[in-house]
């Protein structure tokens, strides 16, 4: 019955701040061998999950980037093209999905092998893949073959999420090789409303990718991960892809996400930690 009535609370939580604590104790409510389960988010979403590991905790509860899920929601209409870049398991793509409706698309893209199974299964056990395209790049300023890392689900300090083209060197990273891409010439001139990304350090070299896109008569709203930690194992500043987009397009403004929408000077981001920011003309 708590657990029920918990999944009511994502409707009056002013962002996700101080959710995995939360959603950590509420877990406890189930024994550890139930932990491991198909389960329906508050948002009426089939996923499979493990309450045992961040971010499937927070999923399960609707409470995984909910500022950013509720700004979508505000943005999107039906018919609208979305990019879901660095896709995973397809949470926000399921969400995407769903508002911009039958008439509208969504290109996922997610190179991890095994998320991108996850993905597809997801999309396909809530039967939204009708509307969804799932593609299995990473997104960089060339077409090649680069190593994508991850970790297995016992790693404490690594998640699904955190698979990159970068690697802290740990002792427990896997690799394996991947096919990247140029969003611009697998949009072929199409201009999306809303590009998503969260690529774990790479979004420097994706933006390079995107040059056309970004120069459009209408340009895409971009939601973007700053990330200082995962920036700094891949070699950039935590605002480099911010700068990279404003060198590119000029008229973008910057805007922070969380339980309100903030406008952010381009030049006072160094003190920010890990968070979500909208650049919108």
């Amino acid at each position: 019955m708590i657990e029920s009535l918990f999944k009511h609370y994502h409707r009056i939580a002013r962002s996700e701040r101080g959710s995995y604590r939360l959603c950590r104790l509420v877990r406890r409510l189930r024994p550890a061998t139930q932990w491991r389960d198909r389960f329906t988010t508050p948002n009426g979403f089939k996923l499979d999950l493990n309450l045992g590991v961040y971010p499937d905790v927070c999923m399960a509860y609707g409470l995984y980037e909910l500022s950013t899920v509720r700004l979508l929601k505000r943005l999107l209409k039906s018919g609208d093209h979305v990019v879901d870049a660095g896709a995973n398991i397809g949470y926000i793509t399921l969400h995407a999905a769903r508002y911009v409706g039958k008439t509208g698309k969504v290109d996922a893209f997610e190179p991890q092998p095994e998320n991108f199974n996850r993905l597809k299964q997801h999309l396909l056990i809530n039967d939204l893949q009708d509307r969804v395209t799932t593609l299995p790049y990473a997104l960089s300023d060339h077409q090649g073959s680069v190593p994508i890392y991850h970790w297995p689900e016992d790693d404490l300090e690594h998640n699904h999420g955190c698979a990159s083209l970068f690697t802290d060197h740990s002792e427990s990273a896997q690799c394996e090789p991947v096919e990247c891409r140029t969003l611009d010439e697998l949009l072929d001139g199409q201009i999306p409303r809303l590009i998503k990304m969260d690529i774990e350090g790479a979004e420097p070299m994706m933006v390079e990718g995107m040059f056309q896109t970004l120069i459009a008569p209408t340009p895409p709203i971009i939601i973007g991960e700053l990330n200082p930690t995962q920036a700094r194992v891949a070699g950039f500043a935590p605002h480099e892809w911010i700068a990279r987009i404003l060198d590119i397009q000029p008229a973008y403004k910057v805007y922070t996400i969380g339980s309100r929408i903030r406008k952010r000077h381009p030049n006072a981001l160094s003190g920010l930690g890990q968070m979500n920011l909208m650049l919108k003309v």
